[in-house]
């Protein structure tokens, strides 16, 4: 792709500027007097018709006439509301009062930090950053809600409404949307290491996947997810509906150590992985503890035995009388066996709890408290001398002889001293860029979080809203600190942040491909692949019913070989009129030999495979928890310029550049440009600089003005 180097040197200054906007100055509180000679200390906040907007201290706002203020506070806030943006009105008062209290607790905050940063030689922080544009609102909320950038359509939808409560109906249209389970999905994929492979590859993860995608959709309360992926039991593939909930715990099969540490992490912010091997050296966990917190799953397998089965396991069986009928027929036993004794074991990878607690200290403890080999009771952590008293300690004790019922009506207690705070701190982080406790897989002390009292009333919120995580969100993305624009400035590592707008970010990968996707699309959501689970129904068997024969675990077992030839005839039927979902070669990883699937990243498989533009753009391998990577490199910039991610959008027939040659004239196709690719409309130095690349390169015009602006950082990044 050849274009003016002109044109895109001013579109990258142009990028520039715009993500390097400073902070102006917001209004200080004052005292304000009405006409009674009665004071109060707010700050001004807008000017609607004849009537003010207050702030008060505790975060309220009022608003009431004008005229009830004094002759000279009348007139300053005249002269202010020339100056100061209007905060978008929230559609419901609750949630406008709810969001005012979090914008109060920032600006504490904020006003806390300064004295420090004087001292440290930084400049005094203002209680937020300007409010944003519509146009930096729109990408931004499209982006952080439904992990995609808006449509032209879209785009310019929300630009042109003149309501003044549009952005909050935004909110709730984008959180209402199948783009939100999309965007969700992949957010709790990164941090659960959610992948279709289990158990070295012989177990396939699907219904998990697909039973975490419905309860995203159905929004069910983030208390009762996590309590059923704890205590549900059997195989993914079995007849409950919470049956793929198993997928949790067999995510780890055979290393329960392990699971238990990563479940700490992932839910209660408490990294404790070393303390599996010894005391923790930075925190107050022992082995001693650990090992008692792991006696929670001490009856509990994910690998059964013989043992397991009513009347024994049939699998020994079944595959040797299935040999036997493979040679009969003339088959090739050797290409077969091995395939085949996975299928069967497949069956063996199960959550049950056993009759016995087998949770024993290791062979090597070296510690005064126990010896090597002794059995060791399960009993619960505590953070704080008056967890004794806390309910959820209470709640854990009701349900002792099922230990991971007991365990997990612990863990999820809206009284845990940990739960609630890590989904709410995780959660701002996701909107803002930086946790209130950072790193939030390690909420050591409260006490040490850069703003303690927002992360308390935060935890409070998530509480008051029942784990309803929409609703948590809804409030996050009203409040004044989240609508301000981004804070540019370099923050570094290990130097607190204090929210007076979400800081600039990059995108994920699923938010650049995804994007890409709505280019290609228009709105990605409207392409599902086919919902059957043809996987599970393949695969099942019930290794204990007598009257399963050999004959019918080779015809499974045929079935289940063709899954992947199945289910790509089923895409196929699903295309209407050509319009291909596939095509030839790896073209977004640029290498050959597999087909490139047009959905989006939450349909592909999980993780993408190797060489995928997700992978290159640093999408987890699900190895690690959020083991997403957002940091550029060599490959990805060679991928944008050069690469066939570029040709995708720019060929002739693309989407993005159909709708651009409907417009018009001239000036009209380049605010489609923008608006379909930025966002927003162009300058009127851009709109000089197209204008002279449409009269230099004629027909290769716009396919050089795409190239030009998805290899800017204003495209790449979050502002």
């Amino acid at each position: 792709m050849k274009t003016s180097k002109i044109l895109l040197t001013s579109v990258c200054c142009a990028v520039i500027g715009a993500v390097t906007a400073q902070a102006a100055t917001a209004p200080a509180s004052r005292m304000w007097t009405d006409t009674k000679g009665r004071q109060v200390e707010a700050t001004f906040q807008a000017m609607e018709g004849d009537n003010i907007l207050l702030q008060t201290k505790d975060g309220t706002t009022h608003r009431f006439p004008l005229t009830n203020l004094s002759a000279e506070d009348q007139q300053i806030a005249q002269s202010l509301k020339a100056t100061t943006p209007v905060q978008p009105k929230a559609l419901d008062a609750s949630i406008a009062q709810a969001a005012s209290k979090i914008d109060y607790l920032v600006a504490k905050g904020v006003v806390r930090a300064n004295p420090q940063r004087a001292k440290d030689g930084l400049p005094p922080i203002t209680s937020y950053n300007p409010l944003t544009s519509d146009e930096q609102f729109v990408r931004r909320i499209y982006l952080d809600v439904v992990g995609r950038i808006p449509s032209h359509d879209e785009a310019l939808a929300f630009i042109q409404d003149s309501s003044p409560t549009k952005r909050a109906k935004l909110i709730d249209m984008l959180l209402d949307s199948e783009g939100y389970n999309s965007h969700m999905f992949n957010y709790l994929a990164d941090m659960m290491r959610v992948t279709e492979n289990f158990d070295n590859n012989n177990v396939r993860g699907v219904p998990y996947i697909k039973w975490l995608k419905e309860q995203v959709a159905a929004n069910l309360p983030w208390d009762k997810v996590v309590h059923k992926m704890m205590v549900t039991s059997g195989k993914m593939w079995g007849e409950d509906a919470d049956a793929p909930a198993t997928g949790y715990l067999l995510r780890d099969s055979g290393m329960p150590l392990d699971n238990l540490a990563n479940t700490l992490t992932i839910f209660l912010g408490t990294d404790v992985a070393c303390a599996q091997c010894h005391d923790h050296p930075f925190a107050d966990w022992t082995q001693k503890q650990f090992y008692e917190m792991a006696s929670f799953f001490g009856a509990t397998t994910t690998r059964l035995n013989g043992k397991d089965f009513e009347g024994g396991d049939r699998g020994m069986m079944l595959m040797t009388e299935a040999e036997k009928i493979i040679e009969a027929n003339g088959g090739d036993l050797t290409r077969i066996r091995n395939g085949l004794q996975q299928y069967i074991g497949a069956n063996r990878v199960a959550v049950m709890d056993r009759k016995e607690n087998t949770m024993k200290l290791p062979h090597d403890y070296k510690y005064k408290d126990g010896k090597p080999g002794d059995p060791v009771k399960p009993k619960f952590i505590t953070w704080a001398k008056s967890d004794a008293s806390n309910p959820a300690y209470k709640q854990g004790k009701k349900d002792e002889e099922k230990l991971r019922n007991s365990f997990a009506a612990w863990m999820t207690h809206k009284e845990n001293p940990r739960f609630a705070m890590t989904i709410a701190n995780r959660l701002w982080k996701k909107a803002f860029g930086s946790g209130v406790a950072e790193p939030v897989t390690n909420i050591d002390d409260p006490k040490n979080a850069t703003n303690p009292e927002l992360l308390l009333h935060l935890t409070a919120e998530m509480k008051r809203l029942a784990f309803n995580l929409k609703d948590f969100q809804r409030l996050v993305y009203n409040t004044k600190a989240y609508q301000a624009e981004a804070t540019t400035e370099a923050i570094a590592m290990g130097t607190p942040y204090y929210f007076q707008g979400p800081q600039l970010r990059r995108m994920s990968a699923e938010q650049t491909w995804d994007s890409y996707m709505t280019l290609m699309l228009g709105n990605p959501d409207t392409r599902k692949k086919p919902a059957q689970d043809l996987y599970s129904r393949a695969v099942n068997l019930d290794l204990a019913n007598p009257k399963l024969d050999a004959k019918t675990v080779l015809m499974k077992y045929d079935a289940f070989r063709n899954i992947g030839k199945t289910q790509a005839a089923m895409m196929n039927s699903a295309e209407e009129g050509g319009d291909s979902m596939m095509m030839e070669g790896n073209m977004m990883g640029g290498r050959g030999g597999r087909g490139m699937e047009y959905f989006r990243a939450s349909e592909l498989p999980q993780p993408a495979r190797d060489g995928h533009f997700l992978t290159e753009f640093g999408q987890s391998r699900r190895l690690l928890i959020d083991g997403g990577s957002k940091v550029g490199s060599v490959p990805q910039v060679l991928m944008l310029m050069n690469g066939s991610a570029q040709q995708m959008l720019t060929q002739s027939g693309s989407p993005v550049l159909t709708q651009i040659e409907a417009a018009k004239t001239p000036e009209e196709k380049v605010d489609t440009l923008f608006l379909s690719v930025m966002s927003r409309k162009p300058t009127a130095n851009e709109q000089a600089l197209a204008k002279r690349e449409i009269e230099s390169s004629g027909s290769d015009a716009f396919p050089n003005l795409v190239w030009a602006l998805i290899n800017t950082r204003e495209f790449i990044f979050v502002q």
